[in-house]
């Protein structure tokens, strides 16, 4: 989908102005980071309360294993599709059709009667929100032409500042003794309602002519060009690190250096430092462009590492999580934008959508491995000895941070119309 130019380089004109007043690409960037805070907010929450459902639905950690995992295929088997979907309807209309569906899995699962129907609510909450997360993705990357500018840092900030406030409610909420129907069930009102306004100033999608044939169903194996799967290996090694980082953080603090009180901020220190570096993310990827914020950012990220598991004392492994946080913060963004940018020379919706979704498959599984395979490393070697290992993927990002290059595409287009 192409948009015309902005009408001058601080605030770009309207999109369209085929009927009334049309969303301008100012505008529908602050809509596209209201659809990310509106997730972040819901999967925050989420992931603070998960100890509570626990308790409340009666489940093992076995059986809570199995509707933790049963969301992420949901999300896998979705992204098969969605790119398809997106493409043909385009991305604002699945936002539309999702966002008002997603939080309400949230008290929906608070219902199930037992562990097998929450691992079908589990899949279905996994179906909606992968849709929803691809399309969400790509109407980022049409802001992105439109405005002429880099703006996914800004709208993955918006879900990082979004996951902050959604754990700090949820965690006030537990002190407070609201019960989690009541609180999921007013979130999702919230959140809904956050959907609806933001929704409204989305870019406009481009609708199919009626006289267009009707288009050949996407295959499984098309879209896995060898540009999407280069940037799929990419993104796959940062989500690795980011998945082995937040979630062994803390107990590598525990464990080496009885860290208490440092332990459980592990994460949270982790997760600010990520999301104050997004928010000046896309400033940093105008002024020096993809490929050497990416290799900044991995620069960044291997000095955390040496100050995490080298330096003498919990505070410097402290200071280290914040510093792989900085920089991995901006490498997801990046890679996103490159696979949006580079999937089709005439920004062809459905060319982004289709290439988002392959890209995405291959991310998650790489933030699926992370968690686990670092703790089974960590049963043979050590947790920290594991954590070394994170070198590795962060090389690979390096060595093939030259394919992150089309990420800087709506850039390149800003410094000729200025």
């Amino acid at each position: 989908m192409s948009h015309p130019a902005p009408t001058d380089s601080g605030d770009p004109g309207p999109v369209s102005s085929a009927v009334g007043r049309e969303p301008t690409a100012a505008s529908a960037r602050r809509a596209a980071a209201g659809i990310f805070l509106m997730v972040g907010v819901m999967l925050g929450t989420w992931f603070a309360r998960i100890p509570q459902l626990r308790t409340h639905l009666d489940l093992s950690y076995g059986q809570l294993g199995t509707v933790l995992f049963a969301q992420m295929v949901g999300v896998l088997a979705a992204m098969q599709v969605a790119g398809h979907l997106t493409g043909r309807l385009g991305s604002r209309t699945m936002i539309r059709r999702t966002a008002l569906f997603v939080p309400w899995f949230l008290p929906l699962l608070t219902v199930m009667p037992d562990a097998v129907t929450a691992v079908v609510a589990m899949f279905c909450w996994g179906v909606v929100a992968g849709m929803l997360d691809i399309s969400m993705n790509a109407h980022g990357v049409e802001v992105e032409r439109a405005a002429r500018r880099p703006v996914l840092n800004s709208l993955h900030a918006a879900w990082a500042v979004g996951s902050l406030v959604g754990a700090a409610s949820a965690t006030l909420a537990v002190r407070w003794g609201v019960s989690l129907p009541v609180h999921y069930t007013v979130l999702a009102v919230l959140l809904c309602g956050l959907a609806v306004v933001s929704s409204a100033r989305l870019l406009p999608s481009v609708p199919v002519p009626a006289s267009t044939p009707k288009q050949p169903r996407a295959r499984l194996w098309e879209g896995w060009t060898r540009q999407v799967l280069v940037l799929g290996g990419i993104g796959a090694s940062v989500a690795f690190c980011e998945g082995a980082v937040s979630s062994w953080s803390g107990v590598y603090l525990q464990e080496k250096w009885d860290a208490g009180t440092l332990a459980s901020l592990a994460y949270t220190t982790y997760a600010v430092a990520q999301t104050v570096t997004r928010l000046v993310g896309d400033r940093l990827h105008d002024r020096v462009g993809a490929v050497p914020l990416v290799r900044a950012g991995v620069l960044v990220t291997v000095v955390g590492v040496l100050c995490a598991v080298a330096m003498p004392s919990a505070g410097f492994a402290l200071l280290g999580f914040a510093l792989q946080g900085a920089g991995l913060a901006v490498l997801a963004p990046i890679i996103a934008g490159a696979v949006g940018h580079g999937s089709s020379a005439d920004g062809s919706a459905a060319a982004t959508s289709l290439a988002l979704a392959r890209y995405s498959t291959v991310h998650y599984g790489g933030m699926m491995a992370g968690p686990p395979i670092v703790g089974w490393l960590a049963e043979v070697a050590g947790i920290g000895t594991v954590l070394w290992l994170l070198l590795v993927p962060l090389g690979v990002v390096g060595v093939l941070a030259a394919a992150t290059a089309p990420a800087s595409r709506a850039r390149s287009l800003h410094r000729v119309a200025t």
